[in-house]
């Protein structure tokens, strides 16, 4: 499959993960908090992949090398993920959160070059470097922050990429490599529902179902399925179209995070925010070419 055939699909997800901040910034607005979102989004969106897998006829293997990557890579990407995300989201714009997520792909370079996964070349650790320089001029005042006060919160969001690239750095090391990507992503999602409600119940930040009424329900479900069909989506591209232009997902998520924040917040993003975009663009490009 070639890049316009996959473009619908790079666009679903692309746009889903892009929509995704913006709906759980609504929800912590309408009283949810923060790990209470967490917590039910990853167990209906591991609920729904598990059930699909079943009838896949994948079944979810339960040995101890497999539970074993399920929880290290739950309480990465997911359960410390969100812990940062969303307390950072009640303050920061979602379209400055949008900004951040290529970062994680840099940072999964640098992470393996450090583990001895891979040579760190001259053009990815450029790349690296101008994807920070933007993220450090998003932070500029006149660019996405609209104010500096908020500078704590926004470093806080900058920890997000961070652990989604040490779930990645996981996976290359953990990862069983007889395991179907469906059932893995169902376990992932679920085992790392039992840690976030943990940290929920220690900070006092659970979610009873309809405790904050039935709007905050309906978008916790939609959160939910959203997210099993973007990985449905992006398991689809993986096979299809390989990671060459599956990873081209990330300049859509940046871009759609941008217009969702505009489009139900009215974000306004400074006039920096356009050459930040750039660097970050342009290091996302050269760190993704290195690793065709």
């Amino acid at each position: 499959m070639g890049f316009a055939r996959a473009l619908p699909l790079l666009l679903i997800a692309g746009g889903i993960w892009g929509l995704s901040p913006t709906l759980a910034k609504l929800g912590l607005g309408m009283g949810v908090a923060p790990l209470g979102i967490a917590f039910w989004v990853a167990l209906g969106s591991g609920g729904v992949l598990l059930l699909l897998a079943r009838l896949r006829g994948e079944p979810l293997r339960r040995d101890a090398r497999h539970l074993r990557y399920y929880l290290a890579a739950g309480v990465t990407g997911s359960t410390l993920a969100n812990l940062t995300a969303y307390h950072a989201l009640q303050h920061v714009p979602a379209g400055f959160f949008a900004l951040l997520v290529p970062l994680s792909a840099m940072i999964t370079v640098l992470g393996a070059a450090l583990l001895g996964l891979e040579r760190l070349s001259a053009r990815s650790l450029g790349g690296t470097a101008l994807g920070f320089a933007g993220v450090a001029l998003a932070m500029a005042p006149g660019a996405a922050l609209p104010d500096a006060a908020l500078l704590g919160w926004a470093l806080l969001a900058a920890l997000t990429p961070v652990c989604y690239a040490a779930s990645n750095l996981v996976a290359a090391r953990m990862a069983p490599p007889e395991a179907a990507p469906l059932p893995v992503a169902a376990g992932t999602l679920l085992a790392a529902a039992g840690p976030t409600l943990l940290a929920g119940l220690l900070l006092g930040q659970t979610h009873l179902p309809f405790a904050a009424g039935w709007r905050a329900e309906a978008l916790l479900l939609a959160l939910a399925l959203l997210g099993a069909l973007a990985y449905l989506t992006y398991f689809r591209l993986i096979g299809a179209a390989g990671p060459v232009v599956t990873s081209q997902v990330g300049y859509i998520v940046t871009l759609a995070g941008v217009f969702w924040g505009w489009a139900i917040f009215g974000e306004r993003l400074g006039l920096l925010t356009l050459p930040a975009a750039g660097l970050i663009f342009a290091g996302l490009w050269l760190v993704g070419r290195r690793r065709r």
